[in-house]
């Protein structure tokens, strides 16, 4: 089981991300979040770097948003992150987002049934 973390910053892409995660049949949960860009911009501090990304910043709004996903299958997880990888072709350039996938050692409340859940051949 695998938790897959998307933190996007191109918001005009969201709903096909969403797609992506909907056509390979897992579910996603989608925050509103700010970086530290936005807050150094806030606080006036002259970072060079963002000089160029105070024009994406209006307001209180966030200008990213970040998914966040549990895939059980390996298989499931390779599908989607190759996908999202194709859709967001330049996601390795500065200022695009980021992705990354961490191992799930334990997941509770996830079955409606409440049974438990199997990770990794434990029953936890």
């Amino acid at each position: 089981m695998y938790a897959l973390f998307l933190i996007l910053n191109d918001v005009n892409k969201l709903e096909q991300v969403h797609n992506v995660f909907y056509e390979a049949g897992v579910g996603a949960t989608t925050l509103d979040s700010v970086g530290m860009g936005k807050v150094l911009l806030e606080h006036d501090i002259d970072v060079p770097i963002f000089s160029s990304i105070r024009k994406l910043v209006e307001g209180n709004k966030p200008y990213n948003k970040t998914i966040v996903s549990v895939i059980r299958e390996e298989e499931k997880l390779r599908k989607v992150v190759d996908k999202i990888n194709e859709l967001l072709s330049q996601i390795n350039k500065q200022g695009v987002g980021f992705m990354f996938v961490v191992p799930v050692l334990e997941c509770y409340g996830s079955k409606k049934d409440g049974s438990k859940i199997e990770v990794r051949n434990k029953l936890f």
